[in-house]
């Protein structure tokens, strides 16, 4: 096997497996199994050469129960690989969204391949948003550059079998779907063609034919074949359908929550090429999806070691009779056996000319390692590592201590125990390794000093550290990295010990340890951070142009991380002919963790016109280190936390936009909404209406109250208040109800009877040309002269969740449709209702209001001003 080839599996294995932090019981492996269900689960990964790649385009693509079904029961490796990272959704969990919600989802798609033993890989394509067709994707993604990604992916991986979620074609609807089944079946062809791609072989890529292909098949009751998912497994307590549908759970922030049924269950899946033996279109019911695939060693071997491999494989077939979930410790003899077999295999392999020999020995590091998780599991060898400090700087050092747990029934002895640091970090042990062995039920822990260079870079995600060029990510040059969901953790544990004869590696993160009176303990990642973290609100100013144009308030929060402190300035950097006042402010902090919050007024120039204007910030120490930009954590629950950095520069827009005076807005909070800062920053005067508001507040004194997209959704108090809404409304209120989804509809909540398609009505391409429809009316003529000027420079989307079909007393006011579709009119309604009046719109201007697009400015101010004019 190629040297870099080699140093691929091993990433492959250590990183892919041990990426996630997982329980102290366990060393590797991606699921957060424990115990007699970890080491059960291990020994069906043994022996087996299954090899399953799932393509797909999003996070909850995935056909979860097909995956759990291959890597829980049958023991094969599978993966998934996610075109994108989700970033052009919406976000139910709170305000994230483009980049730091492609953080969540890539944590989401982690946190459920935990549960569903799949691993998981992604391309460089940036989800832009909905599109109507693979034509309109690829435009995006340069269809030859995202096909290269998917063929390295397979390259890397070298699945026996590549399944494809979506047809690509038209029926698959999104048009990323689209692209994800063509990219597929191209990748499946091209990945062992060697003239296809050769600059993979620089990265120790070589090519692979995948042997088999299929078709998932969902909503399908007949045709295809049938994979059963509804099995009891006596180790995890559940069938592995029950399974998917908890692993799917973990997609929160799409609102993907699912009952785990019991019961017989199935996957229908189509094979669509055949292996070389010309299988086509075999049953896939259990064993019979690798039908015609060799799928043990002894067999892909075709005669190299065939003894050798044999006795492995009857070795391995005594250890699961054997497994006895209260007595672990009895099976190490016979894994240790069985590793040293393949080590041996491996030896005789060495050298071996030609690709099979080089692929067998692929397929034997990955039998190698997951011999050696078993074996570690059965020993009940614990590595952990834990940092004296969660956040670190530059140039810092830092406590860590390791430590090793022999919770097994014999002694073993430390061979290893260190750091694993990245380039440049130095590691000085204060204890030395003892040379004696380590007696059962004890614990050796020993203690380093770890110094960080003062060049280490901030730990940021790979994909992050550069400027996307149009909607494809920049990756970094390491091909060890691509496609992996991140970078490996920077502090890391490593340990080899000798146990029945064999070393055996172990490797874990080291992270911080938090004891919560309330939760325990918790586990935090090592982060390097700047030593001044420099925030600037708001990232997007507007400045309405009308008369003297008004001051702006800014706010500058910094946190400094220097174990030691540090001194410093603050200094505003703003347009010419612009004063920020204090323009410059001296800083001192003496500890890390102490935040400053700054509030500066920033005075436009006389005479400003129409335009984009930039506000920064800088501090600067007294040593002459500048910091100019600050990090955000994207921390929920059910995911691990990370980092999005944000230059300290915010942009200032200047824009001929009129307010009514006297508006004053009640704003019930949606789902992913920061349209309320939005409006607060032009100066309105604001009330967020929290659930004792609407059902104890009084309305009436409210111009307009707002609904936020997807309230109805994420707000029971919402519907159960929608009565008294509507009564304010009846008494000459405005109510302005954002883009909702079927709840809405389904709970009967509009004044008038309307609809929602499924799929529901959009409009994707920002671009499109609009019609107004009565150029007089009131929202689009005062106080703001609406033309179809005013929908230039719209971001990623026009609108969605338009209304279908809607009662006569609603008034249609815009016109607007894809390139080539049915002109929609459901976009924006207007409907009196009793002395007020009502509107329902599917304006994504909880897109466009955060961006800063000024006609969705003055088309909203228009919107609030309709409460205005009863007053």
């Amino acid at each position: 096997m190629h040297l870099k080839h080699r140093g691929r599996v091993a990433l492959l294995c250590a990183v892919l497996l041990g990426e996630i932090a997982v329980p102290a019981a366990a060393q590797t492996g991606a699921t957060e199994y424990e115990g007699a269900a970890a080491l059960g689960l291990a020994l069906r990964r043994l022996a087996t050469t299954k090899r399953v790649l799932m393509i797909g385009a999003h996070p909850d693509d995935e056909n979860t129960a097909l995956l759990s079904t291959l890597a829980l029961k049958q023991g094969a490796d599978v993966a998934y690989l996610s075109l994108t990272r989700g970033e052009g959704g919406q976000n139910l969990l709170g305000p994230e969204l483009r980049e730091p919600l492609g953080l969540i989802r890539s944590e989401e798609l982690l946190a459920a391949r935990r549960l569903d033993g799949a691993r998981q890989f992604f391309t460089r394509a940036y989800e832009f948003g909905f599109s109507r067709s693979a034509e309109e994707a690829f435009r995006h993604w340069p269809r030859d550059s995202i096909l290269g990604d998917v063929v390295a992916v397979i390259r890397a991986f070298r699945p026996q079998v590549v399944v494809t979620i979506f047809t690509g074609t038209p029926r698959d609807g999104h048009g990323h779907h689209q692209a994800a089944g063509i990219l597929a079946r191209e990748a499946y062809a091209a990945a062992g063609n060697p003239t296809r791609f050769p600059e993979h072989v620089q990265r120790g890529l070589t090519p692979h034919a995948p042997e088999a292909l299929y078709q998932a098949l969902w909503g399908r009751s007949e045709g295809g074949n049938l994979v059963p998912t509804g099995e009891l497994d006596p180790l995890l307590g559940r069938s592995y359908h029950q399974v998917a549908m908890a692993s799917r759970s973990r997609h929160r922030s799409q609102d993907m929550g699912q009952a785990q049924l019991p019961g017989p269950q199935f996957s229908r899946v189509e094979r669509l090429a055949p292996t070389p033996g010309g299988n086509g279109g075999a049953a896939a019911e259990g064993s019979s999806f690798f039908k015609g695939i060799d799928t043990t060693l002894t067999a892909r071997a075709r005669g190299r070691t065939p003894a050798l491999l044999a006795a492995f494989d009857a070795r391995v077939a005594r250890l699961r009779r054997e497994f006895n979930p209260l007595a672990p410790g009895a099976l190490v003899p016979g894994l240790a056996d069985a590793l040293g077999m393949l080590h041996r295999a491996d030896s005789l392999l060495a050298g071996a000319p030609g690709a099979e020999s080089s692929e067998l020995r692929f397929l034997l590091a990955a039998e190698i390692a997951a011999a050696q998780d078993a074996l570690a599991r059965a020993a009940g060898v614990v590595l952990d590592g834990v940092a004296g400090d969660e956040r670190v700087v530059a140039g810092q050092s830092f406590s860590l201590e390791l430590t090793l747990w022999n919770g097994g029934d014999r002694p073993v002895r430390v061979a290893a125990l260190a750091p694993l640091l990245p380039a440049g970090w130095r590691a000085t042990p204060v204890d030395a390794l003892p040379a004696a062995p380590l007696a059962p039920g004890t614990l050796l822990s020993r203690r380093f000093a770890v110094q960080v260079p003062v060049d280490a870079p901030a730990t940021e995600p790979y994909f992050l550290r550069r400027p996307r060029t149009g909607d494809m990510y920049e990756w970094p040059v390491d091909p060890d990295t691509a496609g992996l969901p991140f970078e490996p953790p920077p502090v890391r544990a490593e340990a080899r010990v000798e146990t029945a004869g064999v070393t055996l590696p172990l490797e874990r993160e080291a992270t911080f340890r938090e004891v919560d009176q309330a939760m325990g303990e918790l586990r935090r990642r090592v982060l390097v951070v700047p030593a001044v973290s420099v925030r600037l609100e708001p990232a997007v100013a507007m400045l309405p142009l009308n008369g003297a144009a008004a001051p702006l308030w800014y706010r500058f929060r910094l946190v400094a991380e220097a174990p030691e402190g540090v001194v410093g300035a603050l200094r505003i950097v703003t347009p010419p002919g612009w004063r920020a006042e204090p323009a410059l402010l001296p800083v001192r902090f003496g500890k890390p963790g102490e935040e400053r919050i700054v509030e500066v007024l920033v005075r436009p120039a006389t005479g400003v016109t129409p335009g984009d204007y930039t506000v920064s910030a800088v501090f600067q120490t007294a040593g002459g280190a500048r910091f100019t930009r600050g990090f955000q954590i994207v921390d929920y629950p059910h995911i691990r936390p990370r980092v999005r950095y944000h230059p300290a520069a915010g942009r200032v827009r200047a824009l001929d936009l009129r307010l009514p005076a006297g508006l004053r807005i009640g704003y019930v909070r949606g789902a992913s909404d920061e349209v309320p800062e939005a409006l607060a920053r032009l100066g309105l005067q604001l009330d967020l209406l929290d659930a004792d508001s609407l059902a104890l507040a009084n309305l009436d004194r409210y111009s307009t109250v707002v609904v936020g997209s997807r309230a109805y959704e994420v707000r029971p108090d919402l519907g159960a208040n929608h009565r008294r809404l509507l009564e304010y409304v009846e008494r000459g209120g405005t109510l302005l109800v954002q883009y909702q989804q079927y709840q809405f509809v389904q709970g009967g909540f509009a004044p008038y009877p309307l609809t929602i398609a499924r799929p529901h009505d959009r409009v994707t391409d920002e671009t499109a040309p609009v019609r107004l429809l009565q150029p007089p009316h009131p929202v689009l003529s005062w106080p703001n002269r609406i033309t179809p000027q005013d929908f230039t420079g719209w971001t990623q989307e026009q609108g969605l969740y338009f209304a279908h079909e809607w009662d006569t007393r609603y008034t249609p006011l815009l016109e607007m449709a894809d390139p080539g579709e049915t002109p929609l009119r459901g976009g924006l309604l207007v409907a009196p209702y009793g002395r007020g009046t009502y509107v329902y719109t599917g304006l994504a201007f909880f897109r466009q209001l955060p961006e800063g697009v000024p006609g969705a400015y003055r088309l909203f101010a228009n919107l609030l001003a309709l409460g205005a004019r009863r007053q």
